[in-house]
């Protein structure tokens, strides 16, 4: 067994999923009205820089909150915008539990070097 071989299959088994396909079909149908891509653009920029804001353990300003809320509400309205947030999250959640069973599988126990801080490699 050759893991190349075995990757090419899990890459061609994800593109050639029905629900990638969803994924691309929407995004399609998003970029058919270059106004409802560049809103999308927005909201997913502005989502973005909530996101970062978050991770770095800081609140985003409340004019972004408010951009953001504000985004949402014009989005959301949209129905193939719409459409691509929902796919976008359910083959996002695809991709996280794929990197996840990868992640437990592959668990390399390297404490005996004492060089990693403790639990990296648990």
């Amino acid at each position: 067994m050759n893991i190349y071989d075995k990757l090419y299959d899990l890459t061609n088994t994800i593109k050639n999923s029905a629900e990638f396909q969803r994924y691309k079909y929407a995004a399609a149908k998003v970029e058919e009205n270059p106004t409802h891509a560049q809103m999308l653009k927005d909201y997913l920029t502005v989502q973005t820089q909530i996101y970062m804001a978050k991770t770095m353990g800081t609140e985003p300003p409340q004019n972004v909150i408010d951009q953001f809320n504000m985004l949402y509400t014009s989005v959301s309205n949209i129905e193939s915008i719409n459409e691509f947030m929902q796919a976008q999250a359910y083959f996002s959640s695809i991709m996280d539990d794929v990197m996840k069973a990868i992640s437990e599988t592959v668990k390399i126990d390297a404490s005996f070097m004492d060089i990693y801080p403790e639990g990296l490699f648990d």
